[in-house]
């Protein structure tokens, strides 16, 4: 049990599903915190915004990704959530969440390890976007998410959402990926990027 999803563990506190259209807000910071949810189709962007209105992306949701859990022990929603492209998300009761991992203490601990899965990815992308170098920024971020039988690499999302996981322009990431299999250091298919040694 503990390497469910978040749809799987807590399928029985689903209460249906919901269709976003491209720039449609799921909620809005301050909103009473109700759902969670996750991507079923589709992309939903995570964003607050500074003082002076520049967005500042905090996470980009995609198929099978979860969005709001960090509002499960809270009342309101700590940011905006708006549909990227047109979008389908499931949509999981707040209490009845809580409520389930208050009787059972498997649902529990199979959600501690789905939440220390989550921060243990993030601390790994902090560690990356601290390298200063962009070459070898690139080449780390591809070490930590390659398959260790064939350090294969499977691209979910676009080149755009990589270079935003590695804080750069999407140029800066085209440009050296393409030196990257120049050099013979990687291979790239559609989908997929092979590291050679």
């Amino acid at each position: 049990m503990n390497h469910l999803s978040f749809g799987e563990l807590f399928e029985e506190a689903r209460t249906g599903g919901k269709s976003l259209a491209q720039g449609e807000f799921l909620f809005q910071k301050g909103a009473a915190s109700t759902h969670l949810y996750t991507v079923l189709e589709g992309c939903v962007r995570m964003v607050r915004f500074t003082s002076t209105g520049d967005p500042i992306i905090m996470h980009t949701a995609r198929s099978g990704d979860g969005l709001a859990e960090a509002s499960l022990f809270f009342d309101t929603y700590h940011c905006d959530a708006e549909a990227v492209l047109p979008s389908t998300v499931a949509c999981y009761d707040k209490k009845r969440i809580v409520a389930i991992i208050g009787a059972s203490p498997q649902k529990s601990l199979a959600c501690i390890a789905f939440f220390s899965r989550q921060v243990r990815s993030l601390r790994a992308l902090l560690e990356v976007r601290s390298i200063r170098s962009a070459r070898d920024r690139v080449l780390h971020y591809l070490m930590l998410q390659a398959a260790p039988e064939n350090m294969t690499v499977r691209i979910s999302g676009s080149i755009k959402d990589m270079a935003h996981d590695l804080a750069m322009a999407h140029e800066t990431l085209y440009r050296i990926l393409a030196n990257l299999e120049k050099e013979g250091k990687i291979s790239r298919d559609i989908g997929i990027i092979k590291i050679h040694h």
